[in-house]
């Protein structure tokens, strides 16, 4: 598990034959591509799977302001959210909502309960296999500006897609399988139930 994101940069500059950094802010190619890139290689991995390290259990007020149509009620997102996975309403899992510019849309008037995935700034908090897909996943970006390796940057592309898949079967492991979902009035009817 990585303690430090220059850990994890360095080990995606590593697989790509590069010379590691002691800093982001060192004075070569691969720290400023490294500096540029880390954030948003971040965001884009904790987007990506619904990782339990990052996941959060957060309660929502309504806005004053309501939507201007369609819903009756915008409940405003943490700053720090970056993909909410399910919305629920005393304890009951809403069937509509939607997501926008920052807020769950839906047509509850009373708080909202969210489970979300959060930005996490701190590696020592990373999951070892969000390690290993962040450092693929930023080697696959760096390949081509540092080595102009277009093979180079699509192995690292696949090897990031295996590590995901990894990692969804070892979270699905840590909780309990996702009820599936009732049966509507049109399925029972066609099974006879």
């Amino acid at each position: 598990m990585a303690t430090s994101v220059i850990e994890i940069c360095n080990s995606a500059l590593t697989d790509l034959g590069e010379e590691a950094i002691a800093s982001l802010a060192d004075n070569t190619k691969a720290a400023r591509l490294c500096n540029q890139r880390w954030a948003a290689v971040r965001d884009a991995v904790l987007r990506a799977h619904p990782w339990n390290c990052a996941t959060a259990l957060i309660e929502l007020a309504a806005s004053a302001t309501a939507p201007a149509w369609k819903w009756g009620s915008a409940y405003p997102l943490p700053t720090d959210c970056l993909r909410v996975l399910s919305v629920a309403a005393s304890g009951t899992p809403l069937s509509a909502w939607e997501v926008q510019a920052g807020l769950v849309l839906c047509d509850e008037t009373g708080p909202l309960s969210v489970a979300c995935i959060r930005r996490l700034d701190d590696p020592r908090l990373f999951d070892p296999l969000l390690c290993e897909a962040l450092s693929a996943r930023l080697a696959a970006t760096l390949a081509y500006p540092l080595t102009a390796s277009t093979s180079l940057g699509q192995a690292f592309w696949s090897l990031y897609a295996d590590k995901l898949r990894e990692a969804r079967g070892v979270d699905a492991r840590e909780a309990s399988p996702i009820p599936a979902p009732a049966p509507t009035t049109w399925l029972a009817a066609k099974l006879g139930r």
